[in-house]
């Protein structure tokens, strides 16, 4: 280290404790006396000089480090441009250096710029002669350059970049502006054997695009290789030690304890037709205007189809695997995604409610004013040998923590937010428990269930890897088909146990916590396919107990729910679109206060008694409609965005004028209701931001007025 200023000091320093060099701390910005070095300083020197010399030596310290890094910054420009222009050894060295020996970078960049010129006269030649497949620049869409071959889209010399008879090539090349035909009996074969070519040459490259999108919690385990189901054992010895009374006294029983993941088999088909391939390469060409990076290979035309629709099968598993309800639909339906296999608020729904195999925290429910001490007590509840491990995670909503940290920040000013004024809780542990952290699942949405367990002990489950990506490729008539299957699904390792009778305290042990409310919204149901029998059987994969009736040719009455555990809610919504009459039997089994009608689309709520038998509980006879929030209005003042119906209040007792509507969003439609107390009109005219077609006067409940909010005025679309 080359010292300016303090040099002789230095020297000095070196001679007095024999050092090589100085002490310096790894950032190189301070000198690193040990204590007992600074010690020995003091007593010869005094505390004063000690203070004043290492203050000068940081000072000098930092000057050298930034000047370091400016001149390492300037040294790594100029090798980049020196790599670029493709000066050769021999070259460089008859650049000339300074009178010290050091670069001079002047003189580099004056060669480099001779080098570039060069090959501009050569580029020039190059295009002038425009033959085989020599380096051809083409400038397109906003004047980007792109870097294409004579022959080749991207210069990759790949057949899916070929021009020839690849207009879509050609276009986003700007050599043709015209359309591509997709329907075309010659360009389909051609699109085929290019998804073919181009899949086997990036199965990597596709891969990745999964591991990109799929954005569930890198804590989380994951497993390869199931064929169908993985087991994981637990063993647990009870207590073996106690005194000697020199006899023999056996004891020490043995748990041998089981856990099943299973994976769920899952395919991906895709039929392409001429329009959906037009559309997408018009999304394609919108893409290369205006992307500036990203993965290179996704700027071909069949790779950017690939990964949109990879991104869509990425998106797919995140929500399954996190809101999956399995359900086995039949070959010729197409089934939703969310129905493919039981995701990871199932497993928690199951264990917890089914077979209870976990015992849940009582707590009601989590508030926006007691979110903070709520996941305290949850914590605190967890038995104290296992509360203070490492790596446990508290999965619950987006929405709850927000809560958390809004809260938070009331009690901790630990982060302050100009913008709004006011404090917020960033951390992602909670307060006092830094083994704990919070694990937000998006797709976790409309319910207050908060769960705990640790990271490592959820899993991810698959059988290869690159499944997903692995397409085949076919042609029917004029559509290009891809498909490919794969095997999904998640896991806890270890759930619980709970003791039974006999058992030694050691055999019980709970690696699951929550609290217990809904892991699912109350509206969350299942649909129900036609078996063919009319006994509706709740088995494990496929349980969830609250089912709808899809099919307009549904064939059964409902005789018999089997399955069920006491103490369970079942409702089975009917179909309003059923082709013939079915119903849900009254008899021995159901025990209903009649026969419950599926054609009129209704609900049927049932519980299950002891005996296992289903009692109604209760019953609707009409689909369930959409909220409509019905509101009051004492003034000639509309609130738009506190509802949708709008009655006038009992305090009214006076002809009223609507006079202005507020906080209306774009599209939105409300209704303006009258009122039957006497001497009382309500009444609408042109005025504000009001548009009607005559004035109106609303002078009963039967009389109402609609207003559609269009550019920022109310106009009437209605009135009776």
């Amino acid at each position: 280290m080359k010292w300016k200023f303090m040099a002789n000091t230095v020297i000095f320093l070196k001679t007095f404790f024999d050092f090589k060099e100085l002490p310096v701390n790894a950032e190189k910005k301070e000198v690193d006396f040990s204590a007992d070095q600074e010690k020995k300083l003091i007593a010869r020197f005094g505390v004063d000089y000690v203070d004043n010399l290492k203050t000068a030596l940081n000072q000098e310290l930092k000057a050298m480090h930034d000047d370091n890094l400016e001149l390492k910054a300037m040294q790594d420009e100029i090798d980049a441009m020196v790599a670029l222009s493709g000066l050769t050894a021999e070259e460089l060295k008859s650049v000339p250096t300074k009178e010290d020996g050091n670069q001079d970078y002047a003189a580099t960049i004056k060669a480099i710029s001779e080098k570039q010129a060069e090959h501009t006269k050569l580029l020039t030649k190059v295009l002038a002669e425009g033959i085989g497949d020599q380096g051809k620049v083409i400038d397109i869409n906003k004047n980007k350059m792109h870097n294409h071959s004579a022959t080749h889209l991207n210069a990759s010399n790949e057949q899916y970049d070929l021009f020839e008879r690849r207009s879509w090539n050609e276009k986003a090349a700007g050599l043709s502006a015209g359309s591509s035909n997709f329907n075309d009996k010659v360009d389909i074969p051609l699109l085929q054997g290019d998804i073919e070519h181009f899949v086997r040459k990036n199965p990597t490259s596709l891969e990745s695009i999964f591991n990109d999108f799929e954005t569930l919690p890198t804590d989380w385990a994951k497993l390869s290789g199931i064929v169908d189901r993985v087991v994981s054992g637990l063993i647990a010895p009870s207590e073996l030690t106690q005194g000697n009374n020199n006899g023999w006294n056996p004891k020490g029983e043995l748990l041998i304890d089981t856990e099943t993941g299973q994976v769920y088999d899952k395919k991906i088909d895709i039929t392409l037709t001429g329009e959906k391939l037009k559309s997408i390469e018009k999304s394609w060409l919108s893409y290369l205007n205006g992307s500036d990076g990203s993965h290179p290979w996704k700027t071909t035309f069949v790779g950017f189809l690939l990964s949109e629709y990879i991104k869509q099968v990425a998106l797919d598993s995140r929500i399954a695997q996190v809101n999956g309800i399995y359900v086995k639909n039949p070959k010729e339906i197409t089934g939703a995604n969310i129905n493919s296999q039981n995701g990871i608020r199932v497993l928690w729904y199951y264990f917890r409610d089914v077979v209870k195999q976990y015992t849940a925290f009582d707590m009601g429910d989590p508030t926006k004013e007691n979110i903070v001490d709520y996941i305290k007590e949850m914590i605190e509840r967890i038995p104290h040998k296992e509360r203070h491990q490492q790596g446990y995670e508290i999965q619950l909503s987006n929405d709850l923590l927000l809560w958390y940290r809004e809260r938070a920040g009331e009690f901790y000013t630990l982060q302050y937010a100009t913008d709004l004024g006011k404090t917020k809780y960033d951390g992602m542990s909670p307060l006092n428990y830094p083994n704990y952290k919070f694990q937000p699942l998006i797709d976790q949405t409309n319910t207050l269930f908060i769960g705990i367990t640790k990271s490592k002990n959820v899993e991810n489950l698959q059988y290869l890897e690159s499944e997903k990506s692995q397409f085949t490729v076919t042609q029917e008539k004029r559509d290009t088909n891809m498909f490919a299957d794969f095997k999904e699904g998640i896991r806890f390792i270890q759930v619980g146990r709970k003791l039974e009778a006999g058992d030694p305290k050691e055999f019980e042990y709970q690696r699951l916590y929550s609290n217990s409310c809904p892991v699912f919204a109350s509206d969350v149901r299942v649909p129900y396919f036609d078996k063919g029998s009319s006994i509706i059987n709740l088995k494990f994969p496929e349980f969830f107990p609250h089912i709808e009736i899809v099919q307009n040719d549904y064939s059964q009455n409902i005789t018999q729910i089997t399955g069920a555990v006491p103490g369970q809610i079942v409702t089975v919504t009917g179909n309003a679109s059923l082709a013939a009459a079915r119903t849900v039997v009254n008899n021995a089994n159901l025990l209903l206060t009649a026969a419950f009608n599926l054609n009129n689309g209704g609900t049927l709520t049932l519980i299950c008694q002891d005996d296992l038998k289903l009692k109604e509980v209760f019953r609707t006879g009409a689909p369930a409609l959409a909220p409509v929030t019905t509101k009051t209005f004492s003034t000639g003042v509309i609130d738009a965005k506190s509802g949708m119906i709008f009655n006038p209040a009992a305090s009214i007792v006076a002809n009223l004028a609507i006079t202005s509507i507020i906080n209306g969003s774009e599209n939105k439609t409300i209704q303006i209701n009258g009122t039957d107390t006497a001497g009382v009109d309500i009444t609408l005219s042109d005025t504000g931001n009001i548009n009607v077609a005559s004035a109106v006067t609303l002078a009963t409940s039967a009389n109402y007025i609609q207003m559609t909010l269009l550019n920022g005025v109310w106009y009437e679309t209605k009135r009776v």
